[in-house]
């Protein structure tokens, strides 16, 4: 039976440009090119698994894994200028099969991620402990203690957590959580019981980013994104700096 191309309407077509921010995933080239004032198409909604595999593609894919199983879902289609549309198809390789899937695959879970991510509430305050971060100096005070029991970070840091993310959690750590810790102190001076609905909060989404089984790297990337979005932090270092004092303080990575 032979499949016949559905076509995509205007959010879907919409989604699945943003997904590779409207520029062709294997090249980098823009998918839209701009003439005499005008923008014009510049790609194709390929199919990553063929819509009618030839039986040489057929085998040359039965061990290669699907998006799903209906070849016309938009999980299945990704834009791709037309030069790189036409090479993927002629000929198709498991290679080549196997890159573009994993591009949409991680375009997904990205995806996913942010619907999810929007579903995890973090109180506002938490942009004056990311403020915190910028200041020339904080003053330390001895006559507030917060509710933890610091942990090595190397006890709490597993293979999946690669060695360069490994340095970047460690120096975080060294370098700023007093800060961190001292802004918590200070908020909690201000606001009784924020720092620690905080903390439950940010165990929550740990919780939720544990069940879906990701890697610690990737745990710590999604981590990093939320409290980033959230505290409307101005800087990625800074919102890793707070991600960081969550792993050290047992909130993150048992």
């Amino acid at each position: 039976m032979t499949n016949t191309r559905r076509n995509y309407n205007d959010a879907e077509v919409a989604a699945m440009l943003a997904q590779v921010r409207s520029r062709c995933p294997l090249c980098d080239d823009p998918l839209f090119y701009r003439k005499k004032q005008r923008q014009f198409k510049g790609y194709d909604l390929a199919h990553i698994y063929p819509l009618n595999p030839r039986p040489e593609e057929v085998t040359e894919l039965v061990n290669s894994p699907r998006l799903c199983a209906d070849v016309n879902d938009p999980d299945n289609i990704i834009p791709l200028c037309i030069k790189c549309h036409r090479k993927f198809d002629k000929p198709r390789t498991e290679d080549e099969y196997l890159e573009l899937y994993q591009i949409k695959f991680d375009a997904l879970q990205q995806e996913q991620q942010r619907s999810l991510a929007s579903q995890y509430p973090l109180e506002q305050q938490i942009t004056e402990v990311v403020a915190h971060l910028h200041s020339a100096a904080i003053e330390q005070d001895g006559g507030f203690e917060l509710a933890f029991t610091p942990k090595a970070i190397n006890d709490k840091l597993d293979a999946t957590m690669p060695p360069p993310t490994k340095r970047k959690v460690r120096n975080a750590v060294e370098d700023y959580f007093r800060h961190v810790q001292a802004a918590f102190l200070e908020l909690e001076r201000s606001d009784p019981g924020c720092s620690e609905l905080i903390f439950v909060q940010v165990k929550s989404f740990y919780v939720m980013q544990k069940r879906q089984s990701l890697t610690q790297a990737q745990v710590f990337a999604n981590l990093v994104a939320w409290i980033r979005t959230r505290a409307k932090a101005q800087t990625l270092e800074s919102a890793e700096a707070v991600a960081s004092f969550f792993i050290q303080n047992c909130e993150v990575f048992e």
